[in-house]
């Protein structure tokens, strides 16, 4: 099988991304070492904060050292509890390589707009149930795609009993954030490049219609982790599917004046009412105000659009 792809990172990116998000649980290393591929070594980076007991969606990179991505290869994760005296394999699932494209126009000095197109990309194994709290750790196996020697990595991360961030069933805040018709600007809501029309409704009107709606929590501009442009890209793209059908709510989690004026990232008051613990979040909510599938880090316009088309 031909080696796939590797793509490498702006350094900044990657020290912002694995520090803050993708190491969002604490990595480690197995006693074989990461698996070499095409002569470089790669450790797989877990792309969210918060797992709970119960079904989860487990998004996660392998990156090499000097910062180059391992896209597209054929692994499967083996998911250990690490509570007893010994490891114990719970279960086992395939992974999928999902990338997402964000197609969002640039203004220019020159006043020209430019299309720029950012790609991103990320493993999904799309539901793994983890029976009970604690330490975990997930094992990235290559050995299907690849026969030149060890081939896994580990990372480990906590399982909680419940929820941080809103969880599925749950009913979503009643959040009263500004619209575009309680500001003099687009750029008092939002720091993407461009406007949009997600700033229409507020959380607490959505709830009020009894429609399905989603909302993102990004920050294009002030993003910790460098996954919030893209992500909110491609919910707006997603938008665009379903004008006229739902509602989509685009809310920044941080305190734009701060952020603009002191180089400082506050968390808004919506950080606290959704108890979020990192950012870019994105809620499929169902028109009993419930959520109905939610996502952390990066996520693919069809995944959303499969949450959103049966509430339809």
């Amino acid at each position: 099988m031909p080696e796939p792809a590797s793509r490498r990172w702006p350094s900044a990116r990657l020290g912002a991304a694995i520090a803050c998000l993708l190491i969002a649980a604490a990595a480690c290393g197995t006693d074989d070492g990461p698996p070499s591929v095409g002569g470089k070594a790669y450790s797989g980076f877990i792309g969210a904060s918060e797992f709970v007991v119960g079904e989860n969606r487990f998004p996660f990179a392998l990156v090499s050292v000097d910062g180059e991505e391992l896209e597209d290869a054929r692994v499967r994760v083996r998911f250990f509890s690490l509570e007893g005296r010994t490891a114990e394999l719970v279960a086992e699932e395939p992974a999928e390589w999902r990338t997402i494209q964000g197609e969002t126009p640039h203004a220019h000095p020159d006043g020209e707009t430019h299309v720029h197109l950012d790609f991103r990309g990320v493993y999904v194994v799309d539901a793994v149930v983890l029976p009970h709290p604690g330490i975990w750790a997930a094992e990235f196996d290559l050995s299907g795609a690849y026969g030149d020697g060890p081939s896994v990595t580990s990372a480990a991360f906590n399982v909680s009993a419940g929820p941080t961030a809103p969880g599925v069933g749950e009913r979503v805040p009643a959040t009263e954030n500004l619209t575009i018709h309680d500001v003099a600007s687009f750029a008092e809501l939002s720091t993407r490049a461009v406007e949009d029309d997600m700033h229409e409704l507020s959380v607490a009107q959505a709830l009020d219609s009894g429609n399905p709606f989603v909302v993102v929590f990004a920050s294009p501009a002030f993003c910790v982790s460098a996954m919030c442009g893209p992500v909110t890209d491609t919910i707006a793209a997603v938008h665009e599917r379903f004008r006229g059908r739902a509602a989509f709510i685009h809310i920044e989690p941080w305190d734009l004046e701060e952020a603009r004026n002191e180089g400082r990232l506050v968390p808004a008051p919506v950080m606290d009412e959704w108890r979020l613990p990192s950012e870019p979040w994105t809620f499929v909510v169902g028109a009993d105000g419930r959520v109905v599938k939610r996502f952390e880090g990066l996520v693919t316009g069809d995944e959303v659009a499969a949450a959103l088309e049966p509430l339809l």
